[in-house]
Order: C-alpha cells, then sequence, then structure tokens
C-alpha cells in the first residue's frame, strides 16, 4: 500500500517558505501532481450566511469538506475543516488533511471513498514536524457504513430522491460534461446521500464518483457531484443539475431504468446482491450500459416495472448477459425473458435475437425451450429463413411443440408453419406425440378439430394412430375436403367418444339438407341424438314450415325425420310440431280438390292444439291453400272450415284474403265474395264484407270493382247461391258508396277509367 499524505493551512513555518496558505507537512516523495490535485479540491471556504449564523465561537459546527477526485489511476482523498483565524489573527483559515493514492483501487481495497468519513485515519490540526509518515491502513470510520445507509434510505421518501439523484449521476458519468449539486440540510445528510449513491453503482463506477460533502461554491468544483447547504445561493448558469433534497419529494424527472431499479432494490434490501451480480461483468459494466444491466437485474429479481423493456433493449440485454457475464444470470430471469417474448407475440427481429440465442445455446445458458420455440416460428414468419437454429432435445422438443407450435397452428401463419414443419422431420414427431396425449381427453379433441387449420391436418394426414387419423378427418371435413357426413359415420362406427360434439365440429353453422338426408339415413339415431344433430334437424324442419314454397327435397326431408327412429326419442310436443310443420309444407305445395276437406279440418284441429308460432303457420298455409281453390271447392272448404272452427280460422283466413283479393281477377273476387254470402252469418258477413274486402280492394280502379259487380251475379248462379235482397247490382253499388275511394275528379262529376 503505498498512501501519502499531505497537510494544507495557512501558516509561517511550512514546506513552501512563505507566510500564508502552503503545505505545512508532507509525505516525502509524493507525486507533485497528486500533491496539486488534493491543494486545489481541499480548498475551503465557508458561505456568508453560515458565517453569520454560526460566528466562530465553536467552530466545530462549520460543516466538514470531505471529498474524492480520481485522477487517472490514481486519486486525493481529503478532510478540509474551517480553523478560524489564521497566525496573523486574519480570518478564513481552514486545515485541510489529504491522501494520496497511487493506486486508488488497489490501496482502497474493499472500500469505497466514502467509507473512511469520520474514519481514525484523518487529523483535525498541523502535525508536529513537516515529514508525514505514509499510512499503512485506511480504517473506515463508523458514519457511513452499509447498514446506516440502508437505515437513511428506509426513510419515508428516500429512494425516491435517490432515484432522481442516481438517474442524474448515471447521465453524468455516461455524458462526461454534466456535474450535479445537491442542496442538503448538513455535511453528515450530504455523506449519507453520497454514501447511498456510491453504493448504488458497481464498484468499478462508483469510484469514478468524484464528490464534496460541503462547499460554498459548488459552481466552481471540480467534483461530479457536490454538497452545498440551503443558505448558499446557486447562480442561475452552469454546467451543473441541481437537485434540493430538503425539499419534498417529486416525481423523477428523465429518469433512467437503472435508478428505478436500484430504487426498487434498496427497499427490498437486495441491492448487495444486485451489485454482486453486476460485479460479474467482465469487463466491468459502464455508465452507458447501466440501463441494458438494469433489465438484467430486473428479470433476476423479479421487479415490478412501469413499462416492460422494448425487443431493441431486450435483446442488448440478453446478448450483455451471454458476452459479458457467461452463466451468470438465473434460470428464473431466462424463464422471464421467455414469458415477455412470447406475451409480446414473438421475436419481431429474429435476427437480433440469433447471435445472442446461439451463444447462449452454445454456452449452456438454463434457456428455456418456449424462447428457442418462439424463435423458431419468428425464423418462419421472417424473411430471412437461414438464421441459426438450434437442436432441441427430445423433452425441449415436447415442450416446444405444446406451448409455441400447437398454439400458432390455429394463427394466421399456419400454411407457412405447416410447410416448415415438414421440414422439420423430429418437430413434427414431438407434434405428434403432444396431439396423441391431448386426444385421448373427447373435449380437447373436438376443440383441436374445430381450430386446427387445413394445411396442418394435411401435414399430420401421414402419421400413423387413430386418435390423429380421426382428428385430421374432422379437419379435412370441416374445410370440405372430405365428405362430413361419411366422416361423421366413421366416427361413430370407430366407438369414438367424440360422438356427442362432432355436430357442432362437422357443421358449425346448419347442415344442409341434403347432409340432414343423409344423417337420417345413415347415423344411428343414439349418435343423431348424443351429437345434438337430431335437435338441429329438428329445428330446420320447423324453420321450413315459415317457407311459401319448399322444394321437393325439403318435404321429403319433414317425412324422413318423422319416419325416422329418431322421431321416437322425441319430445311429443316436438312430434306435434313436426306433424305440423309436415301439414304446412303439404298445403304449400299441394293443390285444393274435391277431398280436401278432411284435410283442411284436421289440419285446423292440429293448429289450434298447438301453441307457438308452428301452429299458426300451419292456419296459414291451410287459409292459403283454401284461397287457391277453384269457386267451387274454395265454397265448400270456407264453409266446412268456418262451421266448425270458425273463431280459430277466420283471423288466418281474412289475412290471406287481403292479400289474395288485392291482386286476384274480377271473377275470383265475385266467386269468394258469393261464398261468403253463403256460409257465414250476418256478423261475420259483415266483417268481411265491410273490413277484409274494402282493405283488399282500396286500391284496385273503377274499371276493376265495375268488372267485380259485372261478376258477382252470373258467379252467384253458378255456385247457386242466393242474391241478398234486392239484387247483387243493387249492393254492390251500396257497397262501393261506402268503401270505394273517390277521388277530387269524382267529386266534381267527371270520371277516371
Amino acid at each position: 500500500m503505498t498512501v501519502r499524505q499531505v497537510h494544507y493551512t495557512s501558516c509561517e513555518d511550512g514546506l513552501e517558505g512563505i507566510q500564508g496558505f502552503q503545505i505545512s507537512a508532507m509525505t516525502p516523495g509524493t507525486p507533485r501532481q497528486l500533491v496539486e490535485l488534493a491543494v486545489r479540491a481541499s480548498a475551503y471556504e465557508p458561505s456568508p450566511g453560515l458565517i453569520g449564523r454560526l460566528g466562530h465561537d465553536d467552530l466545530t459546527a462549520f460543516p466538514i469538506a470531505f471529498g474524492y477526485l480520481p485522477s487517472g489511476r490514481g486519486a486525493a482523498l481529503f478532510q478540509s475543516r474551517y480553523a478560524g483565524a489564521d497566525f496573523t489573527g486574519r480570518m478564513g483559515n481552514y486545515f485541510a488533511h489529504a491522501l494520496l493514492l497511487d493506486d486508488a483501487e488497489r490501496e482502497l481495497g474493499d472500500a469505497l471513498p466514502i467509507d473512511l468519513w469520520h474514519g481514525p485515519v484523518w487529523m483535525d490540526t498541523r502535525a508536529s514536524g513537516k515529514d508525514l509518515p505514509e499510512v499503512t491502513a485506511l480504517l473506515p470510520g463508523h458514519a457511513a457504513t452499509a447498514s446506516s445507509t440502508r437505515r437513511f434510505l428506509d426513510r419515508p421518501g428516500a429512494t425516491a430522491h435517490l432515484e432522481r439523484v442516481l438517474g442524474a449521476t448515471q447521465r453524468a458519468l455516461a455524458t462526461e460534461r454534466d456535474r450535479l449539486v445537491l442542496v442538503v440540510p448538513d455535511d453528515e445528510v450530504a455523506a449519507q446521500w453520497i454514501a447511498a449513491l456510491c453504493r448504488s453503482l458497481p464498484r468499478a463506477l462508483g469510484l469514478r464518483v468524484s464528490f464534496v460533502t460541503y462547499t460554498a461554491r459548488p459552481e466552481e468544483s471540480a467534483a461530479l457531484v457536490s454538497c452545498t447547504t440551503p443558505d448558499v445561493r446557486l447562480p442561475a448558469y452552469g454546467d451543473f443539475t441541481a437537485i434540493d433534497l430538503t425539499a419534498g419529494v417529486s416525481p423523477a424527472q428523465d429518469g433512467t431504468r437503472y435508478a428505478a431499479a436500484l430504487a426498487r432494490l434498496w427497499e427490498r434490501d437486495e441491492v448487495a446482491a444486485a451489485l454482486d451480480l453486476a460485479a460479474q461483468v467482465t469487463p466491468a459494466v459502464t455508465a452507458a450500459e447501466l440501463d441494458v444491466l438494469a433489465v438484467l437485474l430486473e428479470l433476476a429479481f423479479d421487479l415490478p416495472v412501469a413499462v416492460p423493456p422494448g425487443e431493441s433493449l431486450l435483446v442488448d440485454a440478453v446478448q450483455f448477459a451471454v458476452d459479458r457475464m457467461p452463466k451468470r444470470l438465473p434460470g428464473h430471469a431466462w424463464s422471464r425473458i421467455a414469458d415477455q417474448v412470447q406475451d409480446g407475440g414473438g421475436p419481431a427481429n429474429p435476427a437480433a435475437w440469433s447471435a445472442a440465442l446461439r451463444t447462449a445455446w452454445q454456452q449452456g445458458e438454463p434457456v428455456p425451450a418456449t424462447l428457442f420455440g418462439t424463435y423458431f416460428v419468428a425464423v418462419l414468419r421472417g424473411a430471412e429463413r437461414r438464421l441459426w437454429l438450434p437442436t432441441l432435445s427430445t423433452a425441449d422438443l415436447t415442450d416446444v411443440a405444446e406451448n409455441v407450435v400447437l398454439p400458432e397452428l390455429a394463427g394466421p401463419s399456419s400454411a407457412a408453419l405447416g410447410e416448415w414443419l415438414s421440414e422439420q422431420p423430429e418437430l413434427l414427431d414431438a407434434l405428434v406425440r403432444v396431439l396423441e396425449q391431448r386426444l385421448v381427453d373427447p373435449q380437447e379433441a373436438c376443440r383441436l378439430a374445430a381450430t386446427l387449420p387445413l394445411a396442418a391436418a394435411q401435414l399430420l394426414t401421414k402419421k400413423a394412430g387413430e386418435q390423429i387419423r380421426l382428428l385430421t378427418d374432422l379437419v379435412l371435413a370441416r374445410h370440405g375436403a372430405l365428405d362430413r357426413v361419411e366422416v361423421a359415420v366413421a366416427a361413430t362406427r370407430r366407438g369414438s367418444g367424440e360422438v356427442r360434439h362432432l355436430g357442432a365440429v362437422l357443421w358449425p353453422e346448419d347442415p344442409t339438407t341434403d347432409d340432414c338426408l343423409r344423417l337420417l339415413r345413415h347415423l344411428p339415431p343414439e349418435a343423431l341424438v348424443d351429437s345434438g344433430l337430431a335437435t338441429r334437424i329438428t329445428a330446420r324442419v320447423l324453420s321450413l314450415a315459415s317457407y311459401d314454397r319448399a322444394s321437393a327435397k325439403e318435404k321429403q326431408l319433414v317425412e324422413a325425420l318423422l319416419d325416422s327412429p329418431v322421431a321416437a326419442r322425441l319430445p311429443q310436443h316436438k312430434l306435434a310440431e313436426l306433424e305440423a310443420a309436415r301439414l304446412v309444407t303439404h298445403f304449400h305445395r299441394s293443390a285444393p280438390g274435391p277431398g280436401s276437406e278432411l284435410a283442411v279440418l284436421s289440419g285446423i284441429e292440429t293448429a289450434a292444439a298447438l301453441q307457438g308460432e308452428i301452429g299458426q303457420r300451419l292456419l296459414v298455409s291451410i287459409a292459403s291453400f283454401v284461397m287457391r281453390g277453384d269457386p267451387k271447392i274454395h265454397k265448400g272448404l270456407f264453409g266446412a272450415a268456418v262451421t266448425e272452427h270458425g273463431s280459430v280460422f277466420l283471423p288466418s283466413y281474412q289475412e290471406a284474403a287481403r292479400t289474395v283479393l288485392a291482386t286476384a281477377p274480377a271473377r275470383q273476387v265475385a266467386a269468394v265474395v258469393v261464398a261468403w254470402f253463403d256460409a257465414t252469418g250476418p256478423s261475420t258477413r259483415d266483417r268481411l264484407v265491410n273490413d277484409t274486402l274494402a282493405t283488399a280492394l282500396r286500391k284496385r280502379k273503377r274499371k276493376h270493382l265495375d268488372r267485380i259487380g259485372s261478376a258477382l251475379r252470373p258467379m252467384a248462379d253458378a255456385l247457386g247461391v242466393a242474391a241478398p235482397k234486392p239484387n247483387w247490382a243493387r249492393w254492390w253499388q251500396s257497397w262501393r258508396v261506402r268503401h270505394e275511394r273517390r277521388g277530387l275528379l269524382a267529386l266534381l262529376g267527371l270520371r277516371k277509367r
């Protein structure tokens, strides 16, 4: 150890042979450069406000200027104290004791410069001689220890202040331009802040932080961190950043990631462990790399972060870890890296990840297989297919297949992924193993069948295994590459446990009429019921009842369902609704004839017994059926329906009559009106004539109404219906007076034909 000493004060018997400030004692052989550094740095001047407040009675009340300035490998440590009057009686004297280190890092050992605050090595007054011995031991003091720093930072708001100070120091170290001025209550608090700051940095950077605990002229200080008291007025200019640590806590401005991480680590008492990890970095971390190191600390110590690192910063951190601290990053930190990458959708820039992950692979870093898996997928998605890929173990391949490849197969890149998998037989085999395990669960099998893309199924068709074949058949059928009905039938013949899910997988939308007919013919009734297809086919049949014109196949479907063994498994009310649906299709597709009366009356009875929409649809179809009959058939069917079921039938019939008569030829209108006179009582007839007929004919022209009136008598004679009094012509004329719409021309006596 080579530590030399210098004493500097105002005296008349110093080494320089002058009267005034000079070196009063020194270790022989001390380098002049370090002496000059110490003399400049240790100058002491109390502020006027401090002198006015303290006076000169108790010089120990004045703050101590304890400082440290490195110069190359060497450094100067000093302690300056106010001494009041010098040998002439002039005020302003001070005594500075400096220690000069040829190699600061070696001679300080494990200590930091701030550890010597109030240490036993310091002298407060001149030595008796002019030669000072070399110091053989730098013993720390007891006022700025690691434990006292922890207690100091336990105060409310202390770590928030530290975050500001540390962030500003980090920027100053990185740029080598800015300096800091800390406004503190006194020198003791100053020493604690400097201790907290230096103990928050890796050792090599901590030794680069020059400081002084007190100066009345901080704008002129050469130290990186200069402390002053509130009575000192700071200039409004200068290349320094001032932070008032006597004020309340304010949010950190332009904070750094590293400062935020260290603040959290102090709160959790994990700074020592974090700096031990940082000490593993070779070569030592620089100030410009602290935010990269901060990412690794966040990962290694599970620190909460306001903003996760972007991909570029995360890649830099991983590259930093594998290059500068190989095999030092713990496994759980790698797991967090994998989680962050996967949560972000995988690497957006796989080329940037390639070198870092390759190095990690070669060094045997504890990288989770999922990180390599997401990297695989990213390489696939990117334009550069020639990037490095690791060779994974069977267990890792299975992990990748389950946690990365299988979820990705349901994503937008499934086609490209399938093409790439065809070139990776080991990974494809791992995927098959994962699928075979999952397909044991019928619900999981159907979920996969509903989500796997066509390309994946085509790739897997070459793989053996009953469950895999069933899965691929379901996917291919769902996409139209195989016949859905044939796949459903084959699945039931295999005795597969997925039968009850088949309907939803193969027919996410309603099955077609052709598929329904084939399912009823070929699928066992229990499979139809268990799969939910019977319910869906029934719903389709009932929906056909709302169509005015059902096709031949749709009518065939109704009959097929009622004749199927499935019908016996349906509830009674569903059977009644299906029978109504069959009748609806019959009345929609059939023409009325002489033998239709029984069908009409039976149909009305069926509709009356039903509740809900299907019964109403049946009545509407019967009413339309009756209206399609020729005059004689219509008269007979209408008369029978009104006589037997007037209150049930008439509302639907009136609606049908309004629609048909609005455009019907005069002869058909006349036939319907004549039938009304023959089959109904006065009140029903009046409602039909004055409501239904009036609504139906309200837009017909006069010439059409004239033709209807002319057709009434011949039609009545043909149907054998007596005329109303006095005759058909006078009745029709009276009806037109009451109901015909009369415009301006009619009111003026003019006629518009």
